[in-house]
């Protein structure tokens, strides 16, 4: 059966909710509550760096000079926030019963083994989506391909979990700057993607002039393009953009997320700040 219930969460970064486990669950749970009582399958997704915020504030702040005095702190913060996340939202797609895209963490790619249980094959830290089950069972660990110049210390992954097939239709993921590359819309509209979900995090306010065009402003560029991305797919038909607002590591983010099909937005947040919640019942 496809999808009947569709959300994109627009989210504005709270630092006192990513402290503890049980304040972050609070407030994934208040966001996703426009679920209850619509009808399944249902399919939502958080905005891109969503879950940035628990390696900066979990279980205290972190300093240069706990850095300094403990090179190693990045990696064991990560590994607590990503164990923290990725437990919030299992139980959220749970409560729920909705397949879920977490938004983005940064953090290594964690694999899981009965012996070994969880671990990291690698030490370099990746932009990357968690998507969720009704189950809450982990479909696919989605990475950033392209990456904008503030991260470029991360590692770009590589096409291939940015494609899930569910019981309700095949779902494509690709966070921020990747949706705006015709060939990885191309390859997920080839592979039967009918449902794109683009989490994203602008980092510049949203009426400020356009730098490859400054007679146009970022908001009205960004609203075009999401009307246009999906016209004359073989597949691709409904496009879930939502988007981080605040301040995260002294970059201000903006941006209305919204719901689009071919040549139309069908739901828009009112303003590029604060939270909003998108639901479209189909």
């Amino acid at each position: 059966m496809p999808f009947r219930t569709l959300l994109a969460l627009q989210a504005e970064v709270l630092p006192e909710v990513y402290r503890t486990e049980e304040a972050f669950q609070k407030r994934v749970f208040a966001l996703l509550e426009p679920l209850e009582g619509t009808p399944s399958p249902r399919l939502a997704a958080l905005p891109e760096l969503f879950g940035l915020p628990l390696l900066l504030h979990l279980e205290g702040e972190l300093s240069w000079r706990a850095l300094l005095q403990d090179p190693l702190l990045p990696w064991r913060r990560a590994g607590r926030a990503y164990g923290v996340f990725h437990r919030v939202m299992a139980e959220a797609a749970r409560a729920f019963g909705a397949y879920l895209l977490s938004g983005t963490l940064l953090a290594p790619p964690y694999e899981e083994e009965l012996a070994r249980g969880r671990f990291s094959r690698t030490p370099f830290f990746q932009n990357l989506a968690l998507f969720f089950n009704p189950e809450g069972r982990l479909l696919a660990q989605v990475p950033k391909m392209e990456l904008t110049p503030p991260e470029r210390w991360l590692k770009r992954g590589g096409f291939g979990p940015h494609l899930v097939e569910t019981r309700a239709g095949r779902v494509g993921v690709l966070i921020c700057l990747d949706g705006f590359f015709e060939r990885h819309l191309a390859r997920l509209d080839a592979l039967g993607a009918e449902v794109l979900l683009q989490p994203s995090a602008n980092p510049a306010p949203w009426d400020r002039p356009w730098p490859k065009d400054p007679s146009r402003k970022e908001g009205e560029v960004w609203l075009a393009s999401a009307k246009e991305r999906l016209l004359g797919r073989e597949n691709l038909r409904l496009l879930l953009n939502p988007m981080l607002n605040g301040e995260v590591l002294g970059l201000r983010f903006e941006g209305r997320s919204g719901i689009y099909a071919a040549g139309e937005a069908l739901l828009l947040a009112k303003r590029p700040t604060g939270d909003e919640a998108l639901l479209l019942r189909l």
